[in-house]
């Protein structure tokens, strides 16, 4: 896990969007996405939950925030 991914991670959650955090960190979009699905798989759960129009924490997702933010 490094700090970019935990911030990309962050971000997400602050804006609402990988698209918003993407224009935000001055970062392209798959790149966001590619950052958080390394993550997911270190983690070896999902963070967020992609099916509908936002991104919505997962529990694991909850769990790391809390746990991040320490």
């Amino acid at each position: 896990m490094t700090f970019d991914q935990v911030l990309v991670f962050h971000k997400i959650v602050e804006t609402g969007s990988f698209k918003a955090a993407a224009a935000e960190l001055h970062k392209t979009q798959p790149a966001i996405s590619f950052a958080i699905k390394k993550l997911e798989e270190e983690m070896e759960a999902p963070l967020f939950d992609r099916t509908s129009y936002r991104p919505v924490l997962t529990t694991h997702g909850k769990m790391f925030l809390e746990k991040s933010r320490k």
